[in-house]
């Protein structure tokens, strides 16, 4: 079993180090949100000792960076917050196994510590409700409404056609396309507007002689 302890008071770090040797942990002890963030990325943890705060910032982002490397990662924080204020944490942090009072005795963190890592049932419980979470969340699909266009937003003036300058490259991108429809599934309008719209564009801007069918070019050669 290993243990990351991340704590502003470097006697208080070392009391909680010896607590939890003794528990059988090996330790990981450091005292910047950096390097604890390192560690958090490249090892696998199986409980995190943490202030909730270290050099004035939340610690809570490295328990929620060690979940995702180890699901069964458990978190004790230490706090001087007041019950109310400390609810929600366990709703934000998954992992979060308990919060203590930060002058809380290096043996009780040591008794938690292994109560944490050694409650299998609990923490894999824990996994479950957070998979089937994730689970609801994709079934569920992003909330973004249906984009509708009306006529109005489809078709363009022969001015807004004749200053775009459309490429060859958008008419063979868009002819097959269209060519596919079935023209039961398309109003009879459409098809008309398409057609004179698609015509003003071979008027304004004809396709090259390498472009056109052999039909065509044959014809001019003649």
């Amino acid at each position: 079993m290993k243990a990351l302890i991340l704590r502003n008071d470097a006697k208080a770090s070392v009391a909680t180090a010896r607590a939890l040797i003794d528990k059988g942990f090996q330790i990981l002890s450091v005292d910047t949100l950096a390097v604890a963030h390192a560690l958090i990325r490249v090892d696998t943890i199986d409980l995190l000792v943490m202030d909730e705060r270290v050099e004035g910032q939340l610690t809570h982002a490295i328990a929620l960076s060690g979940e995702r490397r180890n699901p069964y990662l458990s978190a004790i924080l230490l706090t001087d917050r007041s019950r109310e204020e400390t609810d929600d944490l366990y709703a934000l942090i998954p992992t979060l196994y308990a919060l203590m009072g930060e002058a809380t005795a290096p043996a009780l963190l040591g008794q938690l510590a292994l109560s944490a890592v050694s409650n299998v049932e609990e923490v894999a419980a824990r996994v479950a409700r957070n998979a089937a979470v994730d689970a609801a969340e994709v079934a569920a699909g992003p909330d973004v409404a249906p984009l509708i266009l009306s006529r109005t937003d489809i078709a363009l003036e022969v001015d807004e056609i004749e200053e775009s300058g459309p490429s060859y490259a958008d008419v063979a991108i868009a002819s097959p396309e269209l060519a596919e429809i079935e023209r039961e599934t398309v109003p009879e309008e459409y098809h008309d507007a398409v057609g004179a719209e698609v015509a003003a564009l071979f008027r304004k801007h004809p396709l090259p002689s390498f472009l056109q069918p052999d039909r065509v070019v044959a014809a001019k050669a003649g």
